[in-house]
This record gives structure tokens, sequence and C-alpha cells, in this order.
């Protein structure tokens, strides 16, 4: 408690002092002002002689004795202004004023912060942040806290398909396959025609069915490839139900319709093309091979097949919405994870560009998505991992984006995830 001491009395000394020069200063200033407004009514009285006598009005004689009485009477002003005994008041009472405050501020002051403060934490050494994204505590939250918050608003709010996806794509990252299918259940009810609720569902009774294609999920996949007959996961998924029903030309059909649109996913289309290899198929030479509508790039990937096969600098990223931002993200709105140097340019070291429905997703920022090789994850000892929704889809910030907080990792030795929040409204 002595270093609390010796902080409030250096504390109540610097108010007194503060109060003192504008107690004191403050009549010195009241009576150097009366000062001045006594000689310059002298000198308006000086002038008014000089014009009567210049104008004949006064002889030298009335003059001269005129000027001698405005003297005197300037004199005397100036000595009682001096000795006026209110400007003695006031100095006293300036000085009596500032008496009280150097008693009370500390009969205040401290019982008060002993009520209200913490003098103990001033003798307790500082505590150091640890690494994360909102700096110590306000890291993110455990990912089942925020399917606990995400569940009861969706019970509260049980029309809502966005919310209802969500919830279910969390399920699915937490292997909870039982209450994904509940939930991307809701999501079909809801909008019974939207195939990436069709897929979801699908691909959730098939996770939760050992990996095997149910009958209703071969329904639902059939329906979603109508919909959209460039569904990577309906063609993935259907190949596999083929394969499992012993149609393997029918298996065939479906993989080699996918593999083209697998072009920027060159780790997918290799185990793809082992799949087909092994079911004794052939890949298709190009994209041009197939129909137009068939060669376009897919918009979402088969849960079940996603691996990762990267060499040199990477950083696993894990990334979530805050539930009480849903309303303000749409499932299209696009989702940017990238890295940035610490200390160095602002351009991105990597990028990965997803879409508000595949929430909450993990990514791996690797030294292949440099767009310069000396502009990439290993160059630098310190990077940024940063997460944000686009609402215009544009790589730079705008007013009305969502992000996270920034988290600084090395990029030699990252943790094995870095979880970010999107918490925050861009101003």
């Amino acid at each position: 408690m002595t270093l609390f001491w010796i902080i409030s009395a250096a504390m109540i000394l610097a108010a007194l002092a503060v109060l003192a020069r504008t107690l004191l200063r403050k009549h010195q200033a009241g009576s150097d002002s009366t000062e001045r407004f006594n000689v310059e009514i002298a000198r308006e009285h000086l002038a008014e002689l000089i014009k009567q006598k210049d104008a004949g009005e006064l002889s030298d004689e009335e003059f001269a004795q005129a000027k001698h009485d405005l003297e005197l009477a300037l004199a005397e002003d100036l000595e009682n202004t001096q000795l006026n005994p209110s400007a003695d008041q006031q100095a006293t009472g300036g000085t009596t004023a500032l008496a009280i405050a150097a008693v009370l501020i500390p009969l205040v002051a401290v019982p008060l912060y002993f009520k209200i403060g913490s003098p103990q934490l001033i003798d307790q050494a500082p505590v150091a942040q640890t690494a994360g994204g909102h700096g110590g505590e306000q890291n993110m939250p455990p990912i089942d806290e925020l399917v606990t918050k995400l569940r009861e608003r969706m019970e509260a709010q049980p029309d809502d398909p966005q919310g209802w996806f969500l919830l279910g794509r969390t399920y699915m990252r937490l292997q909870n396959y039982a209450d994904a299918v509940m939930a991307f259940e809701r999501v079909v009810e809801l909008l019974p025609e939207e195939s990436a609720g069709l897929l979801s569902l699908a691909d959730a009774l098939t996770m939760q069915n050992g990996r095997q294609v149910t009958p209703r999920a071969k329904e639902l996949l059939e329906k979603a490839l109508q919909l959209d007959p460039q569904s990577i996961t309906a063609l993935w998924l259907l190949g596999n139900a083929a394969a499992s029903e012993g149609d393997n030309a029918k298996a065939l059909d479906y993989w080699q319709r996918a593999y083209p649109l697998l072009a920027d996913e060159p780790s997918m289309q290799a185990e793809l093309r082992q799949i087909i290899a092994e079911a004794g198929g052939e890949v298709p030479a190009s994209p041009a091979a197939l129909p137009p509508i068939m060669a376009q790039a897919p918009a979402a990937a088969p849960q079940a097949a996603q691996t990762e096969d990267v060499g040199g600098a990477k950083v696993k990223v894990a990334v979530a919405l805050a539930p009480a931002l849903l309303e303000k993200a749409a499932p299209g709105d696009t989702v940017f994870i990238l890295a940035r140097a610490e200390k160095g340019p602002p351009m991105p070291l990597a990028v990965a560009r997803h879409q508000v429905a595949e929430l909450p997703l993990e990514v791996t920022l690797t030294d292949a998505m440099a767009m310069m090789p000396a502009m990439k994850l290993s160059s630098f000892e310190r990077v940024k991992i940063s997460a944000r929704i686009s609402k215009s889809g544009q790589a730079g910030t705008q007013p009305g984006d969502l992000a996270a907080a920034d988290v600084a990792v090395d990029s030699a030795n990252p943790p094995d995830v870095v979880e970010l929040l999107i918490d925050q409204v861009v101003q």
C-alpha cells in the first residue's frame, strides 16, 4: 500500500497546485484591470480639456488648474485600487477557498476510492497479455460456446434459413452429424428449391452413415444436380453411391464429369484422378472436352474429400462468424482470409477466398499462395492473419464490412490453429 499512498499524495498536490494558480491569479488580474480602466478615463478627460483649450473655451490658467485636479483624482483612484478593502477580501476569499480544497479533496477522494476502486492493484505486477485475436482474455470463444449461442438464437427465430445453415455447418465441423442433419433439415424445409441446402443435408446424412450414401441422400443429390448441373458435391457423392451399388460405369460417368471442374483445386483433382484410375477409367483431357456448362468452375467442394498437400511455410486458420452479426451477412458475401507482413509492405502474402455460406471453415495459408516469389509467408519472421467479410466482393476494406481482429504469429512456428472470430463492423 506504500506505493498507493505516494501516488495519491502526488496527485492531490498536483491538483491543489493547479487550483492555487487559478484562485490567486484571478484577483491580481482583476486589480490590474481596474487600474487600466482608471487610466483610460483620465486620458479621455485630458483629451477633452485639450479640445476645450484649443477651442478657446478654457484659458491657460483654467486648463492648468483642471489638469492638476485630474492628476490628483487619478492618483487617488490608483491608491484606492491598491488599498481597496474589497480586493483584500477577494484575496482572502481565494486563499480561504484554496485551504478548504486542500482539506476536502483528500477527505472525499481517498474514502471514495477505497469504496469503489481497487488500490491493491497498484502494488501488483502487470500481467502480460497472451497472443490472440483480441488480446488476452478476448480470444475467440470455444466453438461449442458459439454453437450454444447460435442454437439458442435459432430456437427463438426458427424461420431463419441462413441461421440454420450456419448452425449445420458448425455441427459438421464438430463432427456432430446428427445435429447437423437436424439443422439442414430445417434449411430444406424452409428452402426446398435451394441446391446448397439439399447438398449439405445429403453430405451430413452421408457422413452420419459412415461416408455411405443413403437412399434419402441420393434423392437429395439428384434433385440438387437438376438445380445445379455443375455441382461437384453432387457429382462426387452420386459417383460414390453408384460405386457402392456396383454400377461402375455410372460411377465413372459422375466422377469424370466432376474432374474438369476441379481445375482450381489440384489436390482434390489428384485425389479424384486416383479414384477414377482405380475404377478403371480415364480422366478427360481438358475441360473443353465437356459441354460448356460443365466446364465452369465449381461453387463448392464435398465435405468428405478435402485434403491438404502443401510445402513451405503454412498457417492453418479457423474462421467463425459471431451469432450477433448473423443478420449482417448474406450467404453469398465474400470471406477473405489473408496473411500480411507484421512489419513490411501491405501486399498480402497469402489469400484464401470463400463465402459466408461456408462458415465456419478452416483454411491453410501457404507459400504457394504468394503473388510474388519474394513476397511469401516464409519471407517474413512475423505475419498478421486477418479475416473479413466483404459486402462488395472487393479486396479493399470498406465501411459495413465485417472483420475479425488480426492475430500476429511466427511464420516459421505458428500455433496449431489460428482462431479468428468475425465480430466487428468496419466503420
